[in-house]
């Protein structure tokens, strides 16, 4: 009876499989935050992690599989934390600009979730860009009420989705070159490409400065 309590009470300090999970895909974005997609190996991610490799392979069928999971959650974080900050009362530009905010102090902040969730998805083949491109979908959603702000302008179709791209792009090339923590400077020049096909390049201008002196301040 005594051997049984003492089981209990070990297996009662050790992580939940979910724990074990979600440890492994914090262990994958560390890994191939620091040196790339294409160098990380199983190995160093479950070192990292402190899991055996069965402990990986019963949540995981590869390393695919798991840098795959470990980029919804890191989008799914970004999306709840932008969501959060974006008071559905405040004007439309007002949202933009917090989200954007968001995203750039964010990632400044975490070099390493940055870099797995902007550069090196990029690296992952077919399937990752595939949710890239959902992912650039989804934070477009946010940009779509600006076609009302428009004042009879005419819009390519895509032009939400056009400039997700556009604001990921420019995070892209200040990740890679290794200046994340330069990144909420941009803030006002993300925010005037974003609002410009909306609002005009006048206004869009006006904010522009705006944002700048916000940031200087």
């Amino acid at each position: 009876m005594l051997n049984v309590l003492r089981s209990l009470q070990l297996w009662s300090w050790l992580p939940s499989s979910g724990a074990r999970r979600e440890a492994i895909l914090e262990a994958m974005v560390r890994v191939v935050g620091r040196g790339g997609y294409r160098a990380a190996s199983v190995d160093e991610v479950t070192a990292e992690a402190g899991v055996s490799p069965t402990a990986f392979e019963r949540h995981f069928q590869g390393k695919d599989d798991c840098f795959l999971a470990a980029y919804d959650m890191l989008v799914e974080r970004l999306l709840g934390e932008v969501q959060a900050g974006c008071d559905v009362e405040l004007e439309w530009r007002e949202r933009i600009e917090r989200g954007l905010c968001t995203i750039v102090e964010r990632f400044a902040a975490d070099a390493d979730a940055a870099r797995t969730a902007v550069v090196e998805v990029a690296a992952g083949g077919a399937e990752a860009r595939r949710h890239q491109w959902d992912m650039l979908g989804r934070f477009a959603e946010y940009l779509e009420e600006g076609s009302e702000h428009a004042e009879g302008r005419e819009l390519p179709g895509n032009i939400a989705l056009m400039s997700a791209g556009a604001v990921s792009g420019v995070i892209f090339e200040e990740l890679r070159a290794g200046r994340s923590a330069e990144l909420p400077e941009l803030l006002p020049d993300l925010l005037f490409a974003v609002l410009v096909p909306y609002v005009g390049p006048r206004e869009a201008a006006g904010e522009m400065r705006r944002a700048a002196e916000a940031v200087a301040y």
